[in-house]
């Protein structure tokens, strides 16, 4: 079973002035009490029986500022005075309350306090602290260029303290805070500050957040761009389309070897290409509010070994497949080589001569049966004289021929050096 705030609260109170001993003083319930809202001014440390306390706003206890008079737990009816309205009452334990709070009841309160033991006067002062207005953002220009300066202003009443967030992003370190947070400063805005910017208010009572306040940086044009086929055949159809990098987005316009035609849009088509279309096509692009301009071009080749809309990739498949066959014809050809090598390297230098394989011994073949064809001479050196008229040496024999003596003389003589004297 749960007791109500106003049944609990001056049970709560005659108990702390039953048994709370120390330093006098008078304590607000709220802490911070808040307009149309409601307060309880209680007395907190006395020792004894509070027999008699009365309240007075104002510097002093004179009788002008004289509010009320109660007498705890005596019986005795209440007695008001001036400054007593009917939103202020006492309570049983002898707090002063009241109720649905205005502005004027700020200010200084005093009790005297009387007791079975001693008299004394403890004074308060009452703030009625008002809630922050919702606050409202500003900008010093609704529409700023990159690099131009910006002010955000967060407008609000009564706040103790203003906080800005970035709806999704973190500000950039480069902004500046100034008058207790109020304004939030960009020296050189840049694209990447484009956001949803938010201003907190709060002070000790509530708390308030601006709606979002959105930031666009104008940008560009920059980054100028053409897309579409430039080799076409006659009679085919093509489409450029221009874009850039810009914020509001561009106005557009088309010039066709630099005279300009009426396409206002970013794309400028021709349904059947003729030989005259051949040439320089210009897209200029503009910021109304950057007041910016920039331009790109492509040339357009009419040709019959032109192609049609999927020209580049058709011409990109050729070029990779012309560049894989000359990559396969070098392999085949270095593996040709290879195995030339190779074969010759594993020819033994007899092989070269078939008629050669034979050994000798002490001059004579080891096949005597051989034909005397298959025999040879070799001469180690052979001089010749300088002299024309002296008779040739004759060439030293290296290897004798010892084959029947009716064997008619080979023509294959091998000569291994020659040297005239």
């Amino acid at each position: 079973m749960y007791l109500s705030r106003r049944v609990l609260l001056p049970v709560l109170l005659g108990l702390v002035l039953d048994v709370t001993s120390g330093s006098p003083s008078l304590q607000l319930i709220p802490q911070y009490p808040v307009i149309n809202g409601s307060v309880t001014m209680t007395v907190t440390g006395i020792t004894g029986n509070i027999v008699r306390i009365t309240w007075y706003k104002g510097p002093n206890t004179d009788a002008p500022y004289f509010i009320l008079t109660s007498f705890p737990g005596g019986g005795l009816p209440t007695v008001f005075g001036p400054q007593h309205n009917a939103r202020i009452s006492a309570l049983n334990n002898g707090s002063l309350h009241i109720k649905d709070l205005q502005l004027t009841d700020r200010g200084n309160y005093i009790a005297k306090i009387q007791t079975d033991k001693t008299q004394l006067d403890l004074p308060v002062m009452l703030e009625v602290y008002e809630p922050v207005t919702k606050p409202k953002i500003t900008a010093s220009s609704t529409s700023p260029k990159e690099n131009d300066s910006l002010s955000l202003t967060c407008d609000t009443s009564r706040a103790m303290r203003r906080i800005w967030t970035r709806r999704g992003a973190s500000i950039s370190s480069e902004a500046t805070l100034s008058g207790e947070n109020r304004t939030l400063s960009f020296r050189s805005v840049g694209r990447g500050d484009s956001g949803e910017y938010q201003c907190e208010a709060e002070n000790l009572v509530s708390k308030e957040s601006s709606d979002p306040y959105t930031v666009t940086v104008a940008y560009g044009p920059d980054n100028v761009r053409i897309e579409g086929t430039v080799y076409v055949k006659p009679g085919s159809s093509i489409t450029f389309t221009c874009s850039a990098d810009s914020l509001p987005p561009p106005e557009y316009e088309w010039k066709v070897n630099g005279t300009t035609v009426q396409e206002k849009t970013n794309k400028y088509r021709i349904s059947e290409v003729i030989p005259e279309d051949e040439g320089t096509y210009t897209c200029v692009v503009r910021n109304a509010v950057t007041l910016r301009t920039a331009a790109a071009s492509v040339y357009l080749n009419v040709t019959e070994k032109g192609s049609t809309g999927d020209s580049d990739s058709k011409d990109s498949a050729m070029v990779v497949g012309v560049v894989v066959a000359a990559l396969l014809l070098l392999l085949l050809i270095a593996a040709i080589i290879y195995l030339l090598i190779i074969h010759k390297r594993r020819k033994g230098p007899n092989d070269a001569n078939p008629k050669m394989n034979s050994s000798t011994r002490n001059g004579q073949t080891d096949n005597p049966a051989q034909s005397p064809e298959q025999h040879e001479l070799q001469y180690a050196d052979i001089d010749f004289s300088k002299n024309p008229q002296k008779k040739q040496q004759q060439p030293e024999v290296i290897y004798e021929n010892r084959s029947p003596q009716n064997a008619e003389p080979t023509d294959n003589v091998v000569y291994s050096e020659l040297k005239l004297r």
